[in-house]
């Protein structure tokens, strides 16, 4: 792994889990919830997602294998991509401020978001993330990160369509006009 950029890449995602535990929010009361059973799997992928990629080439056998060229352009780029995601991830996170939760819930009083990042995409919490699991999975270019990749694309994308339908309930109309005005996570494409 070429040194400054996986330092810098890891200190992005230390600055990223170190904002996403204190900045907690004020619970809420709860008026609907994901199933405890869904929140459970989909979390332990993610996690199993992250151990793939920020393992990097230090992962055994086959999984450690390089699938990316080594180059400095390809190391630049992922950098760039892990910087700009996880900006992206604090900033969508902070735009929510109370409504923010870690699990798929709806809470009373919820608010309906739509400045700021939510105006680029739905779930740019998600999306920030993507683009930094994107960065570090080109910097540490093995299999077992790309697997790791996919598995995060499948985890946050899961959460996502749960989220949209929850707040399809709760907000109808209106949130059914932003879907056809914002894009689902990735802007003017997707």
């Amino acid at each position: 792994m070429p040194a400054p950029y996986w330092t810098i890449i890891s200190v992005c995602w230390a600055v990223f889990w170190i904002y996403w535990s204190f900045a907690t929010p004020r619970r809420l009361p709860t008026k609907r919830k994901a199933a405890r059973a869904f929140t459970v799997l989909n979390t332990g992928l993610l996690y199993l997602s992250f151990l793939l990629i920020l393992l990097g080439r230090s992962v055994p056998g086959s999984l450690g294998l390089l699938v990316v060229p080594q180059t400095i352009l390809i190391d630049v780029i992922g950098t760039v991509f892990a910087i700009a995601g996880v900006a992206f991830a604090i900033w969508s996170r902070q735009s929510l401020k109370n409504n923010w939760s870690g699990v798929v819930v709806i809470t009373e009083g919820q608010q309906f978001i739509q400045t700021g990042p939510y105006a680029i995409v739905r779930h740019p919490i998600y999306a920030g993330m993507l683009l930094a699991l994107l960065g570090t999975t080109l910097v540490a270019s093995t299999v077992g990160s790309l697997l790791g990749f996919v598995l995060s694309i499948i985890s946050l994308w899961q959460k996502a369509c749960i989220e949209e339908q929850f707040l399809m309930v709760e907000f109808g109309e209106q949130y059914s006009k932003y879907q056809s005005e914002v894009k689902f996570l990735i802007p003017f494409i997707y």
